[in-house]
């Protein structure tokens, strides 16, 4: 089977080297543009063209995947089927209609739940008990088309998204690899997603990694895990981000809240770290880093800042 790959960054590693693996290698693999990266901002290749180059496959970098000279490019090569994982860009239908069989988009969702940009955080802050993948034949319509197969997984307690992710990407692996193994025998499922059952999980940007003492506990703790360890939750001290990389909530009813109590240090603990009073409850800080610093314990970060049971930390708020 003729395959063209799109794919960018490390979620999209472990299907492409599954492919090569079994021997089913893409004849093209396409991704973005090399870009600068860490804190040297050298510039630097996606993971998938690293991944791609080191296994000999021929690699693309096009500024627009759609533009016309593209599409004839991937038409010269007589695809069977495109396959796309979290290339970073849309395609367009002129595109999609060049391989023969289609094109199948490996989707970190359980779909039609989730569809968008960012369904492994998207889940997480929705307090989703599983989540899973899904091979989605690509149409016009974001994450609308027709699905193939999926795979469910349950979510950790305390699995932060950087877990769920390193987890996903083999589990998109192996439905890719049997979905395309049951396209080889012959079989073509092309079932219809409920739409009206769809949920959109958006583009997030750093407002939405922003953490306020509005939040209930388990919300809170939801947004921690589901930006941890990058780029990670913060809460605004003095204009500098505090990033929250694990805390829990406190079991303690919220009705038992003081008043007042909201930003102040009600505990501290060596394993357990920072008890942050909330609005209606408190949560533990368990791990933080703060800015221009390494990620330490809570509990250290309160030694070193001079922090007592009563303190109250300079937390800025905005307007809801």
């Amino acid at each position: 089977m003729r395959l063209v790959f799109y794919g960018t960054p490390a979620l999209a590693v472990p299907a492409l080297a599954r492919l090569a693996e079994e021997g089913t290698p893409p004849v093209l693999v396409v991704t973005r543009r090399d870009r600068p990266q860490g804190r040297g901002l050298a510039t630097a290749p996606s993971p998938v063209r690293a991944a791609a180059e080191a296994r000999g496959i021929p690699v693309a970098t096009p500024a627009r995947a759609s533009a016309p000279a593209e599409v004839k490019r991937i038409a010269s090569l007589e695809p069977d089927l495109l396959v796309l994982i979290a290339y970073g860009q849309i395609l367009s239908p002129e595109l999609l209609e060049v391989p023969r069989l289609g094109a199948l988009n490996v989707h970190f969702s359980l779909l039609p739940r989730h569809r968008g940009a960012s369904p492994i955080q998207a889940a997480i802050l929705a307090g989703d008990s599983e989540t899973g993948v899904t091979t989605m034949w690509m149409t016009a319509g974001l994450d609308e088309g027709p699905t193939f197969a999926s795979i469910r997984t349950p979510i950790g307690p305390e699995e932060n998204a950087g877990q769920l992710t390193e987890r996903l990407a083999e589990l998109g692996a192996r439905c890719l690899s049997e979905t395309l193994a049951r396209i080889g025998r012959g079989e073509m499922v092309r079932e219809a997603q409920d739409s009206e059952r769809a949920t959109y999980a958006p583009k997030l940007g750093r407002e939405d990694t922003r953490l306020t003492l509005s939040e209930s506990p388990l919300d809170f703790t939801r947004r921690v895990l589901a930006f941890a360890p990058r780029p990670g939750a913060y809460l605004d001290v003095e204009g500098e981000p505090l990033l929250v990389v694990a805390a829990s909530p406190v079991d303690r009813p919220a009705s038992n809240t003081l008043p007042g109590t909201a930003g102040r240090v009600l505990s501290l603990h060596r394993e357990r770290g920072i008890e942050l009073g909330l609005r209606q409850g408190s949560v533990w800080l368990k791990r933080v880093r703060p800015s221009g610093r390494k990620e330490m314990t809570a509990f250290d970060y309160a030694n070193g800042a001079r922090l007592e049971e009563g303190t109250r930390l300079p937390i800025e708020e905005y307007p809801e």
